[in-house]
């Protein structure tokens, strides 16, 4: 899909891209500010992660600011939203229709960020599985229109929220019918294309029973997206497929904008993100030392000698255990799912001989037992050690509100160390 072009956005808080980072350090962020008591933690090599250094309030300030780059967000967003103070609902209020219908999407999601839920028809599955970030908006009063008459069947979808670098792959309208009517009834969805009414037909689905129906509206989404100024809302109707007029949504057991909030209508947008996005994320520099010269090489060691030589199985290179947690990073207030995640480290010797535990690639084998026979011309150097990295790695969806209190699901890829090996 071609990049879309926005207009009418003024002075709109851009999004802000929300990349957890795998560091090993804990940041506390309490409400006042960026005030942090900052730790460096490691793994003990028993399966535990201990507090090995603490940093100074400057150096803590210093970090902190170093993490929100790298999340490229410029304050926590519970503090500072369009300029002004901003209370974030807590995950434990989001019992509504659309973060019930999301948080249930979420627990789908497997570690490859596809869903698995045999209950979902085919299709379904594919586009959840297809989408990077799963967008749910409730519906609200539209700013500077006037209110027009019936506005329990009246919808208004703000989606300035949206990511830019995004592609919408498909937007939905979900709407709930109790089980009062028997009857099939006709859904007919029209756009509101000013703030005066008037209006013009987008979907039209026959409801045959009860519980919630999905109705395409990815055109009417779409054009919001590229012209935000053209967004007057929906108005819904309900008719029987033989009768022309207007049923009253009480009677049939249709659920409006101001019913009870489980069973509000609510869109949703599918969006992928193109590839090319993923590497124009902020990164903070780190300088590297230039390496020394490498000292005199002896030749006297044989292939016998060294393989024959004890080394310790705890210095192997091995995955280690390193837990993230939201709350401790003070983002338990916007953060509905998960509480945390084992993002793990790889950490070890990959020095001769390999054992099979250590996944070393046939380049590693071949560079490790050169540089331990020295079996290269004195004139060159000696190839460095293979290097413990991860070579499994795995996603985690997040779900959270956004600066607009939209509910979002997003997957952050190769965030789960699932195993190391020397390369």
């Amino acid at each position: 899909m071609a990049s879309r072009r926005r207009e009418g956005r003024g002075s709109r808080l851009q999004w802000r891209s929300w990349s957890w980072v795998c560091l090993v350090l804990e940041v506390l962020l309490v409400v006042e500010g960026v005030k942090a008591a900052v730790g460096v933690w490691m793994d003990d090599g028993q399966g535990r992660t201990i507090l090995a250094d603490q940093l100074d309030s400057e150096e803590a300030a210093g970090l902190a600011r170093d993490i929100l780059d790298v999340l490229d967000l410029p304050t926590p967003p519970e503090n500072h939203i369009n300029g002004r103070h901003h209370h974030v609902p807590r995950p434990h209020h989001a019992h509504g229709s659309a973060p019930t219908w999301l948080k249930a999407i979420y627990d789908t999601i497997d570690e490859r960020g596809h869903a698995t839920s045999a209950q979902m028809d085919a299709t379904h599955r594919e586009t959840v599985s297809a989408a990077d970030t799963i967008i749910t908006f409730v519906s609200r009063d539209p700013p500077g229109v006037r209110r027009l008459h019936g506005a329990n069947k009246r919808l208004y979808f703000d989606v300035r929220d949206v990511p830019l670098d995004h592609s919408l792959l498909v937007a939905e309208l979900r709407i709930h019918r109790a089980p009062r009517v028997p009857e099939p009834l006709i859904l007919h969805v029209y756009m509101t294309t000013d703030d005066e009414g008037g209006e013009k037909e987008v979907a039209r689905a026959r409801l045959e029973g009860p519980g919630w129906e999905s109705i395409n509206i990815t055109a009417s989404a779409l054009s919001w997206l590229l012209f935000p100024d053209t967004n007057h809302g929906l108005r819904l109707a309900v008719t029987s497929p033989h009768r022309r007029h207007e049923r009253r949504f009480h009677e049939v057991g249709i659920s409006g904008a101001k019913d009870e909030e489980e069973f509000r209508p609510f869109m949703v947008g599918f969006f992928a993100l193109p590839d090319s996005a993923y590497h124009k994320r902020k990164r903070l520099r780190t300088t590297r030392s230039v390496p020394s010269a490498p000292p005199p090489r002896s030749r006297t060691r044989s292939y016998r000698d060294i393989a024959n030589r004890d080394i310790d199985s705890n210095t192997w290179c091995r995955l280690k255990h390193l837990h993230v947690s939201f709350r401790d990073l003070g983002w338990e207030n916007w953060v509905i799912a998960p509480e945390g995640y084992d993002a793990n480290y790889c950490e070890g010797r990959c020095v001769f001989p390999l054992h099979a535990k250590m996944n070393a690639t046939n380049h590693a084998l071949v560079q490790t037992l050169v540089k331990s026979m020295e079996g290269v011309p004195a004139d060159q150097e000696l190839p460095p050690n293979a290097c413990c990295a991860p070579i499994d790695l795995a996603t985690i969806p997040v779900l959270y509100y956004s600066y607009e209190n939209n509910i979002v699901l997003k997957k952050y890829p190769k965030m789960i160390v699932k195993s190391c090996g020397c390369l």
